[in-house]
């Protein structure tokens, strides 16, 4: 169906990519200690701080490990124990600076110390913090053995984790005149965070197989085939009853929509055992116990796979639908920022979000959808399907979705969510509960924009029978607003 409409006014939201680049990391001692505190005392954690502390504390200690590790000690030193303690107690940052005091026992440094916890393998969260580990205790068995690098590969371009492919060439040829090694888990972090799809990626693919290393070679082969994001089965579900139980997390027991993943055999052949979990195949994570902050760190290890990771955050989102907690669509709005394609996981995810059991769960979703149409990459049509079959399916109430709607409308989507709503019609007619309310968001919005053009089938229908009902009234509001005089 064809309508036409003038165009939203929308609240202004970041360009793709985020104009925000990192600022360099500390340039002196004093300035790389200071800001390694104030990450450690802070309770919320940006990529852009964490970033720069390792960046910073890996030059400093290049240049002078001793005077480093001295100034630490000073600031520092009391948040550590004398007696060395494991790598898997401490936080990531933590970690390095306690491998620099040697306060962390150095077998918990290597890579086969690092494991999921038994439990917790359903959980992809839970993998992410895995790539994370990996590598900060790569950084820190290197400066405890008195080799660090001259800087790391993996230190984002933008604060969403992103990395401008000639960068990386720029960074892989330092290291080949410096004669440093790279770090497995840190390249290997590198390459996830590269952007394929930026103005620069042709180009730097060329130079990176002109650098004759076996990195370059790799970070080529990446920028072609290699790298394209791993590809989902939409399938629908039905939960296991005890896979959220250990988490008090139980949802209704209705048909979900969920996501089936292949294999992606270059991230199991040439990747840290860390990171091979990223290119098993799996029916879909549905058991996670991460609802505490955190989130924009652990999503930094894909931030061009934003679609890969709404796949995987779906199951949580879903549970804002159908159990009485809150879910996970608080991510939503992070997810919409960062780069890749907005495929059906991250349009799946907003769908489930939008039919959140509480309005606090709703408006993440809400948010997560205008900063998509802002930046022109929503598929109004896709959400729309999407949530008609998440109403069919018994996952989302027509009466939450009319709620949040009305709530994106408000911001002056008015001819998105008729868009996405004109594709919702028809599983909600004749006569589906709440119907009334979602045919009235759909006629102010229609109102508002100035839409023409036929009304759907279904909306005829009910607008030509008989009464005064809620369904009835509102049809022959939306169908006149459709075809009447403008």
């Amino acid at each position: 169906m064809i309508w036409t409409a003038t165009r939203d006014t929308l609240p202004p939201v970041p360009p793709v990519p985020p104009a925000r680049r990192l600022d360099a990391s500390p340039s002196g001692l004093v300035g790389a200690v200071e800001l390694t505190a104030a990450h450690l005392d802070s309770r919320v954690h940006t990529v852009a701080e964490f970033e720069r502390v390792l960046d910073g504390l890996v030059r400093q200690a290049h240049r002078d490990r001793h005077a480093l590790a001295a100034a630490l000690s000073t600031r520092l030193g009391h948040r550590y124990p004398e007696e060395e303690t494991e790598a898997d107690r401490l936080t990531a940052v933590d970690v390095v600076v306690a491998a620099l005091l040697w306060r962390v026992a150095g077998y918990s440094l290597g890579p086969a110390y690092i494991r999921r916890q038994r439990g917790h393998e359903d959980c992809a969260q839970g993998g992410l913090e895995l790539v994370v580990a990996a590598r900060v205790r790569e950084i820190g068995y290197a400066l405890r053995s008195g080799a660090p690098q001259p800087f790391l590969l993996a230190t984002p371009t933008w604060e969403t984790g992103a990395l401008e492919a000639d960068e990386l060439v720029g960074r892989l040829a330092e290291y080949r005149r410096l004669g440093a090694r790279p770090g497995p888990a840190d390249f290997g972090q590198a390459l996830l965070r590269v952007r394929r799809d930026g103005p620069a990626a042709p180009a730097a693919a060329a130079a990176a197989e002109r650098l004759g290393t076996a990195e370059g070679d790799r970070l080529a082969a990446w920028l072609g085939p290699d790298g394209e994001p791993g590809t989902g089965r939409r399938r629908v579900v039905m939960p296991d009853p005890q896979a959220h139980r250990a988490w008090s997390r139980v949802g209704a027991a209705v048909p979900q929509v969920a996501f089936a993943h292949g294999e992606r055999p270059v991230l199991r052949r040439e990747f840290p055992e860390a990171f091979q979990w990223l290119g098993r195949p799996h029916e879909g994570f549905t058991r996670c116990y991460h609802w505490h902050g955190g989130h924009a760190v652990r999503a930094a290890v894909l931030p061009e796979d934003r679609d890969v990771q709404a796949r995987w955050l779906l199951p949580g989102v879903t549970l804002a639908a159908t159990a009485g907690d809150e879910g996970d669509a608080w991510m939503l709005p992070h997810l919409a920022l960062l780069g890749g394609p907005a495929g059906p996981g991250l349009h799946s995810a907003i769908a489930a979000g939008l039919g959140g059991r509480h309005p606090a769960s709703r408006r993440p979703a809400v948010e997560a959808l205008l900063v998509l149409a802002g930046r022109g990459e929503l598929d109004a049509p896709l959400l729309g399907r999407e949530l008609a079959s998440m109403v069919t399916l018994g996952t989302v109430k027509p009466n939450r979705l009319a709620d949040a709607a009305r709530s994106a409308a408000a911001a002056g989507a008015y001819a998105t969510v008729w868009a996405v709503l004109a594709e919702v019609l028809q599983a909600l007619l004749p006569s589906t509960r709440g119907a009334g309310e979602v045919l009235a968001v759909a006629a102010a919005c229609v109102e508002r924009c100035g839409a023409t053009g036929p009304a759907p089938a279904e909306v005829v229908a009910a607008a030509a029978r008989t009464g005064s009902s809620r369904i009835v009234t509102e049809a022959r509001r939306l169908t006149s607003a459709l075809t009447g005089p403008h």
